[in-house]
Parts: structure tokens; sequence; C-alpha cells
């Protein structure tokens, strides 16, 4: 993933389906027609720009093995902009022939993974031509060698990795195996001692500011992860060796939602 601000001809994000713009040819339309059209344009653009921004903001971070590649991201989501389906293409903006199956299949998995977690925009319900409608959003993803970076832009990079590895773990420990029934962000505050374990831990659970609609106050889902956050050994925990002490004040953030553990059979 580009480090530096990408270029918009190396991110392309398509909408198969129902189109977002409805355009006219070269019909004579109304005031009331172009300004719903202007309308229209501008609303497909922020979802775009957002789109594009998050997914790389979490391809930065969740890159830890420094891959390098091109692979499309290809989501399908439902009305209800559920996701329902992840699924990943090679990619065409820039030559393969040096890209060896592993790296390949290294590149696939983390593609799936952030497709899956990571909660993205709505797509906007004029996108949709019926109840059964579905989209498919294609995102290429270009992820180049992070070089000539700043002594502060490493930091920020390695602060990035730190941070979504220990994102991965406790949404590894505590989500995953379990029905999901919101879409919000879970914020975990505790304390562990020397040995990683948990002897406080606050939790709560907030809406996205990218998919409030889905959320709904839990009161069961927030006692679990407060309860089973207490049962972590935290030794495990990716830079838990990072203080030896203990940690007087943990703090992780875990987007969640129904489609977080993939694919349902």
């Amino acid at each position: 993933m580009e480090f530096n601000a990408p270029s918009s001809s190396r991110w392309l994000l398509a909408l198969f389906g129902a189109s977002l713009l409805s355009l006219s040819g070269c019909q004579s339309q109304t005031p009331e027609q172009l300004a719903e059209q202007a309308q229209g344009r501008q609303e497909y653009a922020k979802f775009v720009n957002s789109f594009k921004t998050i997914l790389r903001s979490y391809a930065l971070a969740a890159n830890e093995q420094e891959l390098t590649g091109v692979m499309n991201m290809v989501m399908t989501v439902d009305t209800q902009n559920h996701v329902v389906d992840c699924s990943t293409q090679r990619g065409t903006l820039l030559p393969n022939e040096g890209q060896n199956q592993l790296r390949q299949a290294k590149l696939a998995k983390l593609v799936t993974e952030l497709c899956w977690t990571t909660l993205f925009p709505e797509v906007s319900q004029k996108a949709f031509a019926d109840n059964e409608d579905s989209q498919v959003i294609v995102a290429p993803m270009v992820f180049t060698p992070l070089i000539g970076l700043s002594e502060e832009q490493q930091q920020l990079q390695k602060t990035r990795i730190d941070l979504y590895r220990q994102i991965r773990f406790f949404r590894e420990q505590l989500f995953a195996g379990h029905d999901i029934q919101s879409i919000g962000v879970a914020s975990f505050h505790f304390i562990a001692d020397a040995q990683g374990k948990v002897s406080e831990c606050m939790v709560n659970l907030n809406q996205s500011p990218f998919r409030s609609q889905g959320f709904k106050a839990d009161s069961a889902l927030q006692q679990r992860l407060a309860t089973q956050c207490k049962r972590l050994d935290l030794r495990q925990m990716p830079g838990f060796a990072n203080h030896p002490k203990g940690l007087p004040l943990g703090y992780v953030q875990v987007d969640y939602s129904p489609w977080m553990n993939g694919r349902r059979g």
C-alpha cells in the first residue's frame, strides 16, 4: 500500500449493478433532475473518498509482513449494507510477473481479512434496484515498498502495525466464533500485571462513525466481552513484552459486525 498520498489513477472503486448516478443521455432534463444528479455525484464522491481512505489506513496497519504487489478486493453487500461475500482477484494495475504464488496467497489472505473486518461507509440505497439486489465493490489495492521514509514516518508505521496486531488479538480472542447481532466499536480499557493477568477491564460499545444505523445497545455482549477480557493472558498479546512491569492502563478498540467472522455456511 502506498505510504505517500496515493494517485487517483491507482485507486479504482467500481460499483456494478444499479448505478448510483442516473444519467439520461441527451434527453432534456428539468432543474430538479439536474439538481438530483449533482447531489448523486456528490454522494458518490464522498463514498469513494471515505472508502479508500479507510481501506488505505487499515491496509498500512495490517501489512506487518511488508508484502508488495497488486490485489483487487471484491466485496458484495446486500440492501442492508451487510457484507455477504469477500473475495480477491489478481490486480492488473501494475505488472505481476515478479509475484510468486506464496506472496499472492499472503496478499489474498490479508485483503480478505480487511474486507470482512473493516467497517466501511454504506452504499446509497439509490444503488439498489429492489430488496433482493446486491452491489459489488471492487477496490484495487497497490502495496508498494515503504522506502525513503523519514524517522518520524517509520515510527508512525511501526505504531500502526503494533496497534493493529493488538486489535487482531482481541478480535480473535473475544469475537471469533460468536454470533454478533449489531454493528459498532468496542473499546477496551484494562489493567494487567507483569504476568499478563487482567485485573480490571471496562468495555464500552459505541456507534461507528461510518455505520451508525446498525448500532444497538447490547448489555449481554458488553458483559460477555468484559468477563472474557478478564480471562485473557496478555502475555500472548503482541507488544505486551515491551511492558515488563505490566500495563497500568491498556486500550484497544475493535470494530464489530454480524459479518466480521466471515461467510456463514
